[in-house]
This record gives C-alpha cells, structure tokens and sequence, in this order.
C-alpha cells in the first residue's frame, strides 16, 4: 500500500531522518549531514583555523517547503561570528548577498530565516550556509579572532 506513505519532499537526504519540530518543520542537524559530499566539500573550503574546526557540527537547518529556511547555530559559535553583539549583521549581509537567496531575515540572535531562489535540498543548503560562513569568518576586522 505505498499510496498511503507520505510523499517524500524534495528537500529530503537519501539517509537521513529529520526531527520534526512542533511548528512543523523538518529540522536537519549539521552533524546528521556533515558526512555527504556537498557539507564536506564545503567544509574543505573553509579557512584553517581551531575555530571552525568541525563547523557544520554546529549548525542545523530546518523547512517546511524546502524553499523557506531556518539555519541556526549552536552557542558555541555565537561568538566566532559576532552573532552575540546586538546590531551586528554581518552575517545577515553576507546571507542576503548570497546568489541563492531571495529574502533574509534574523528571527533571534542564533537563528536566520530566508527562502531561496528553488528548492533544494537539505544537505545544499548547509553546504551554501557554510560557505557564508567561511566569507563572514574571512571578512577583516568583522569577525573576532577566535
């Protein structure tokens, strides 16, 4: 009876099971997909340094349509990001810039929501948020040291 199963969205991973959150959205944690090939390509491109060693770890992204998105950080790179210092919006900048997104918006200090230009799937856009991550981390004087 494989009508009655629930049609699997397009912003699902081939292997990886989302937690639902009670607003309904599918959240996926970084560490869940920071194995697959478009978090670890991304991660490989990342500066080196201590800081932002194991990064995708630390963050986890969440949807319902696969277009509208939440990407949130652990607290432990609050700071590497200046995500902390009220007025900061470095990161939302830089977010917003992004050839892949249509709006931006920070909900609360470790939290963005933005849709994107298509659908994608889960494990594309912690890859693309990642990416971000690294322009912020490598801006002058933006970021503080870790």
């Amino acid at each position: 009876m494989s009508w009655l199963r629930r049609a699997r969205p397009a912003y699902a991973v081939d292997g990886v099971e989302p937690r639902r959150s009670s607003g309904g959205w599918d959240v996926f944690d970084g560490d869940a997909l920071a194995g697959l090939p478009a978090v670890t390509e991304a991660a490989a491109r990342l500066p080196q340094d201590p800081a932002l060693e194991d990064l995708p770890g630390y963050l986890s992204v969440g949807t319902k349509d696969g277009q509208e998105w939440a990407l949130s950080f652990d607290d432990g790179m609050l700071s590497v990001f200046d995500l902390s210092n009220p007025g900061s919006d470095v990161f939302e900048q830089v977010l917003t810039a992004a050839p892949w997104t249509e709006s931006v918006e920070r909900v609360d200090r470790e939290v963005f929501v933005f849709t994107t230009t298509g659908v994608l799937t889960a494990d594309v856009v912690l890859a693309h948020c990642v990416d971000v991550c690294g322009e912020v981390f490598r801006r002058p004087g933006d970021s503080p040291p870790a």
